[in-house]
């Protein structure tokens, strides 16, 4: 094999590897009316499983009056809450905090959590504030209500950050309310990055070793 088709076929597999990379990119969404308590990522070589303080529900239909753009979801439902016939994770009066969690076969790159039905006050004064804790605990990301209780704004709020590593993610929400019954808010997507597929990142590897050892000889030859 010549020096210059070696070379082609060694960016011939890094496009692979970066194209796999950018294609294996997901959101997990809990606004589809299909999406159940368990499900899989990257062609099913990482699972996933939530698990709550009561019974799972994602069964109510998305009550905004209009959907928000660029998120990845599909709005069919509000997204899960905890509860036979509710919705949403409630933080209740009397110490009460239901919670839900996302635990991952193997560790993913998270870069982006969503919420729905997360409200604030007519004047400002409060505010719903939803929560996810990474492996445990650390870091924390919380989301802060921005649409009015009342209006018909479908609550949503959406963080995007530099992926971390995951495991597990805790949600909740906590005790600050929109005046309008209990503090509660839907889990309604998480994103996933983008992780390379081992068979390209090892051809990758391999081609790029390959290449290296070529240069050597051809130097010790001239």
């Amino acid at each position: 094999m010549t020096f210059g088709k070696w070379c082609a076929g060694a960016l011939a597999s890094l496009a692979l590897f970066a194209g796999a990379s950018t294609a294996d990119a997901y959101v997990i969404d809990f606004t589809d009316a299909g999406t159940g308590s368990t499900g899989t990522l990257f062609g099913g070589s990482v699972s996933w499983t939530m698990t709550a303080s009561g019974v799972l529900n994602n069964s109510q239909s998305f009550d905004g009056s209009s959907a928000p753009s660029g998120t990845g979801l599909s709005f069919q439902t509000d997204g899960y809450g905890v509860g036979a016939h509710d919705d949403e994770i409630t933080n209740y009066a009397n110490n009460k905090m239901e919670w839900i969690k996302v635990t991952f076969s193997a560790p993913v790159l998270v870069n982006a959590i969503m919420f729905l039905d997360l409200f604030q006050t007519p004047d400002g004064s409060s505010q719903e504030v939803g929560q996810a804790a990474f492996n445990g605990g650390s870091p924390i990301i919380s989301l802060y209500a921005s649409d009015i209780a009342g209006t018909g704004a479908p609550g949503f709020v959406g963080a995007s950050f530099a992926a971390i590593s995951v495991t597990e993610i805790f949600f909740t929400v906590l005790s600050s309310n929109d005046q309008y019954g209990f503090a509660d808010g839907a889990l309604a997507g998480i994103g996933i990055a983008p992780v390379p597929v081992p068979a390209a990142g090892l051809m990758l590897l391999g081609g790029l070793g390959g290449l290296a050892a070529l240069r050597r000889r051809r130097k010790k030859a001239a």
